[in-house]
């Protein structure tokens, strides 16, 4: 990799041109030199850092109506017993 502005950077959207496939980069582990991306449909791949150069992947906008597990998160979904209890022994 070249220059970082050819990195990948976690919450952006890339586009494949080869297949037309957009993905948003979920992890980067430097350390071990994996990144983790997930497809608009909701698939999470893994892949290596020396592969994103020869991805060729471009950035993009995000997608108006995606509906993937990754970005559908609730309040709920952290859920913090313990402030919950912390809560009750002050009343």
């Amino acid at each position: 990799m070249s220059n970082d502005h050819n990195l990948p950077i976690e919450g952006n959207w890339y586009e494949l041109p080869a297949t037309g496939e957009i993905f948003t980069v979920v992890t980067v582990d430097d350390d071990d030199g994996m990144m983790e991306i997930q497809y608009e449909d909701g698939t999470l791949d893994e892949i290596e850092l020396s592969e994103w150069e020869d991805m060729a992947a471009e950035p993009i906008d995000p997608p108006d109506e995606w509906s993937g597990s990754y970005g559908d998160f609730d309040d709920e979904d952290y859920y913090d017993q313990d402030e919950e209890e912390e809560t009750e022994e002050e009343e």
